[in-house]
């Protein structure tokens, strides 16, 4: 069975309300093997848009999801793309098609079948709001090498990245023409292929070739990819190159065997670099990974998941991992390289775990409720390779390392436990009160532990002894967790009772109730960068402290953080963040807000157990979950997640298709239904949304629904406007807004045909009689003085044109090609002690503002950019529009880079301040790349350079200023 374009978006959102309806979990490891068609024999191939729609395409079809089923796309025709060669997604949700040798672009408006042809292999990128296409092996071998791009006046244009020779007599020195093109990627307007036995990157219209005088040795290079920051990474059969973008050249030799597969087929060799910085290909039997540091090994597979050969792979903008296995069909993996699982293979296994840490001698340490393991030291990156000890103990909790190197933990219900790692020797210390798993080491290298009846100090560790010291402190006081805060001062957690030390260290000062608070017991502690303290109780609930030296605690809940009340621990790890761990989960509170994990990002279980969150030495962080323990390596790389777009699956008004070019509906009353989607991998039934149509809905309506009926809807105009909310993962979504009006003329019966064609014969004859007038009064005043101003209407009329020749008409400034020609001047110029600069301005998140305010919005922000450009930047400066949202500036006469960097953050400042769009306010934010001209620079590197500072800064998350190397 078959869909044409137009039911797509309505199965899209069927599979939606399928998967949200399912009772099954989301898994780490998401099979799509069981769909028609993507378990094909063939090879899939992926792609995504921009909107996060996510393609697979194989022999059999075109295949979308919105992150439920998947469904198949077909031609207008009804029939399938079958063969299809390559896809990539491209800006504003389109996709580019490649299938059975013919070339298709899909918008949000439709597909369109483009005027291209191809016969054999065809590769595809993605190029900001373009697309390249390399045909065949490149014009050498009767191929080609071409730019799409769609003109201002709409129509599509092929631009091939080569020049016509076809008529010289003299041989081509362009490698892109002359070479054999074996792979391409593009990045930031940059476009790598691999030219002959060598690597070409086209740029500006010009080409850099990088072969053996550049360090690049003599290599048919069968994959590429592109990091971020302009570094070019390449492998051919046996070898990785890697480009830096300043120019550098590293060489190293894949140390695995290219698998059978690709032997076969070396033109789908491939990598992918994950956002960590290591990178993915084939290596012997699947795949091999090599860390950002270097680091060779082979691929770990989640359980579950070990597959023979993998075909292709592709990265999400979830930062999910797509494999595809030759007959088994594709799958995502959520969670890596971060998300690490932990044993491997292990009969025995710890569990219920509360303490990780690493010996003296590097080996590795658990405490779990079942006993203590310890593990040989590993040289790969995954500790627990190899189980060297099991102590059978019951009921463990905590695990400190004083400064001798023993290991202590407790035993809850008796005492303590100390281990020597280096002899081995385990010593009980009872305890005269049972212990309750509170455990602390201070700055002085004392233990602190809680106990069902007070607190007791171990005040010298090193020294022996048979048993632990009797209670000090807190008397008849159960002592449920402990802390220090910022001051070091001791924080004790009872069951009721928050517990301050003084400046006396035995008194303790009781300074909060937790019984007013309905979060029961108090269960767990931890102290915030602000020393705020935070308060887990029984029921599951977090409570804010903050405890004044003088004056009474102030409690708060969570700002804009987790609202589920399901908590089991927290924890507060080196680097100041907080982490909440429960049922749903963990949430964690970082300088950047909250984010959220679960099954779907990575972990192993979803359900994070009761203290069972741990920092190691080495900053990593390990996780108890009631299926495994999960390890973090390095919390720091934790990606965040993208904002999410909402778009429109259908909006029709009785059968009246609104999102289509049919704009004329007659009196009467009507049905109005939309369906609207916000296509995410990543927690998916948490998306709730809000929208209004404007005249019905009195106020903002909140739903999780993705869709909605109206009926006896009137009128001419329809305006609604849409919002997807992911509040487990604490993201926001772009709206999505329709406005659209009748483009016929309403018109009931004879009575209201009289009245249009009363109102047409009465507009007729006005119009006559205006124009007669004014005819008439024209040709008494202006005859003499349209022949005296004949010559300076003329003048006026070049002077004009040459203006508008030269001048963006909406900011007032500089066009593109009008300031690339001053920036030439100049460059061209200038004495060698002379100093210019460029900076290129995007304008935050654009393409929010013109879904929010319009494309008159947008218009509005960019005119309001110019003026501040042509008051603020300076007399010298040279202000343009260089395209889209993007302006440049051109400074001269430099005097110093500190100078340089003053103004413009002044300016910085200017741009950023709020504006007022009619009733709403305003804030456009910007991102600055800034470049200083160096010796050898040419016009184009140094907006090059620039270019690469601006892609920097927003990555960096935008509203900043980056200064090239």
């Amino acid at each position: 069975m078959s869909f044409k374009l137009s039911d797509v978006l309505v199965a899209v959102l069927i599979s939606l309300l399928a998967l949200c309806a399912a009772p099954a979990s989301a898994q780490t490891v998401r099979f799509f093997n069981g769909q028609t068609g993507l378990s094909d024999a063939s090879r899939n191939i992926f792609a995504q848009d921009s909107d996060g729609f996510f393609y697979i395409g194989n022999k059999t079809g075109l295949y979308v999801s919105s992150g439920g089923e998947f469904t198949r796309i077909d031609r207008p025709d009804g029939t399938p793309f079958k063969d299809t060669a390559a896809i990539a997604g491209g800006a504003n949700g389109s996709i580019l098609i490649a299938a059975d040798r013919e070339l298709w672009l899909k918008t949000k408006t439709g597909l369109e079948k483009l005027s291209f042809q191809f016969d054999g292999r065809i590769a595809l990128a993605a190029d900001g709001m373009d697309f390249i296409i390399l045909s065949g092996e490149g014009p050498a071998r009767n191929g080609g090498i071409w730019r799409l791009y769609r003109h201002q006046r709409g129509e599509l244009v092929f631009a091939s990245l080569v020049k016509d020779h076809a008529d010289s007599q003299v041989p081509s020195t362009n490698p892109l023409e002359s070479e054999v093109l074996s792979a391409m990627a593009s990045e930031a307007k940059s476009v790598w292929v691999g030219c002959g036995e060598a690597l070409c990157r086209y740029r500006d219209g010009g080409v850099d070739t990088f072969d053996e005088r550049r360090g690049v040795p003599h290599e048919i290079w069968r994959a590429l990819a592109i990091s971020p920051d302009g570094t070019l990474t390449a492998r051919s059969v046996g070898k990785l190159v890697i480009i830096a973008a300043n120019g550098g050249v590293h060489v190293e030799d894949i140390p695995y065997e290219l698998p059978e597969y690709f032997r076969e087929r070396p033109s789908e060799i491939f990598i992918s670099r994950m956002t960590d910085g290591s990178l993915l290909m084939p290596g012997d039997g699947a795949l091999v990974v090599r860390s950002s540091a270097g680091h060779w090994e082979d691929m770990d597979w989640p359980s579950g998941y070990s597959p023979q050969a993998i075909s292709s792979a592709f990265i999400d903008r979830e930062y999910g991992l797509w494999l595809d296995s030759p007959g088994r069909g594709p799958v995502r993996i959520a969670g890596f390289p971060f998300w690490q699982v932990f044993p491997h293979g292990n009969d025995a296994f710890p569990v219920r775990v509360s303490g990780v840490r690493h010996d003296a001698a590097g080996n590795f340490w658990i405490a779990a409720a079942n006993g203590l393991f310890e593990y040989a030291a590993s040289s790969s990156s995954h500790d627990g390779d190899h189980l060297l000890k099991h102590i059978e103990l019951e009921n463990i909790s905590s695990l400190l390392r004083t400064g001798d190197g023993a290991l202590w933990t407790a035993e809850k219900g008796k005492g303590l436990i100390r281990i020597d790692p280096v002899t081995g020797q385990v010593r009980t210390l009872p305890s005269s009160e049972p212990v309750t798993g509170a455990l602390i080491l201070d700055s002085g290298g004392r233990i602190w532990v809680g106990t069902v009846s007070g607190l007791i100090r171990i005040d010298d560790p090193l020294r022996y002894a048979s048993h632990l010291p009797t209670v000090f402190a807190l008397q008849n006081r159960r002592i449920n967790a402990l802390c220090f805060d910022q001051f070091g001062r001791l924080l004790v957690l009872t069951d009721s009772v928050l517990f301050q030390q003084t400046a006396e260290e035995n008194v303790f000062d009781p300074r909060v109730d937790l019984e007013s608070f309905d979060i029961g017991n108090g269960s767990a502690i931890t102290v915030g960068m602000s020393n705020d303290v935070w308060v887990l109780g029984s029921k599951g609930s977090v409570r804010k402290i903050f405890l004044p030296e003088d004056g009474s605690p102030v409690v708060s809940t969570l700002d804009n953080g987790p609202k589920d009340s399901d908590f089991t621990t927290i924890f507060r790890d080196s680097r100041g963040w907080i982490w909440l761990g429960g049922s749903h989960g963990l949430d964690v509170s970082t300088p950047n807000g909250w984010s959220h994990f679960d099954l779907t990002s990575g972990l192993i279980s979803s359900r994070i157990l009761s203290g069972s969150i741990n920092e190691d030495d080495d900053g990593s962080l390990w996780f108890g979950t009631e299926s495994g323990l999960n390890h973090l390596r390095e919390p720091g790389s934790l990606p965040i997640l993208p904002d999410l777009h909402t778009v429109f699956l259908s909006a029709r008004l009785d059968n009246i298709d609104l999102l289509g070019k049919e704009r004329f509906w007659p009196d009467g009353d009507r049905k109005l239904s939309f369906q609207f989607v916000a296509p995410t991998f990543t927690g998916n039934r948490e998306i709730k949304y809000q929208y209004q149509l404007l005249g019905i809905d009195q106020e903002v309506v909140y739903s999780s629904k993705n869709f909605i009926n109206y009926n006896n809807i009137k009128g001419e105009k329809i305006i609604f406007t849409v919002q997807a909310r992911d509040i487990l993962n604490y993201r926001s979504a772009s709206s999505a807004t329709l406005s659209v009006r009748s483009s016929g003329l309403k018109i009931s019966g004879f009575k209201g045909i009289l009245w249009w064609a009363f109102l047409s014969f009465l507009s007729v004859a006005l119009l006559g009689a205006i124009l007669y007038r004014r005819i008439k009064l024209s040709r008494q005043k202006n005859f003499e003085a349209a022949v005296r101003g004949r010559t300076r209407v003329m003048e006026e009329m070049q002077t004009q044109l040459l203006h508008q020749s030269r001048v963006d008409s909406l900011t007032g400034l500089f066009n593109r090609r009008s300031a690339l020609d001053e920036l030439d001047e100049l460059v061209a110029s200038i004495s060698p002690n002379e100093l210019i600069a460029v900076a290129l301005i995007d304008i935050d998140h654009f393409k929010m503002i013109n879904d929010t305010l319009g494309h008159q919005g947008g218009d509005y922000v960019l005119k309001q950019y110019g003026q501040c450009l042509r008051k603020f930047a300076g007399s010298t400066a040279i202000c343009g529009r260089y395209g889209g949202e993007e302006l440049i500036i051109v400074f001269m006469s430099v005097s110093s880079t500190e100078k340089l960097l003053d103004q413009v953050t002044k300016l910085h400042e200017h741009l950023r301040n709020p504006m007022v769009y009619g009733a709403s306010e305003v804030v456009a934010t910007c991102s600055i790349g800034l470049a200083v001209i160096i010796p050898g620079d040419t016009a184009s590197t140094l907006i090059g350079r620039a270019d690469r500072a601006l892609y920097r800064g927003k990555k960096r998350g935008r509203n900043c200023i980056v200064v090239a190397d």
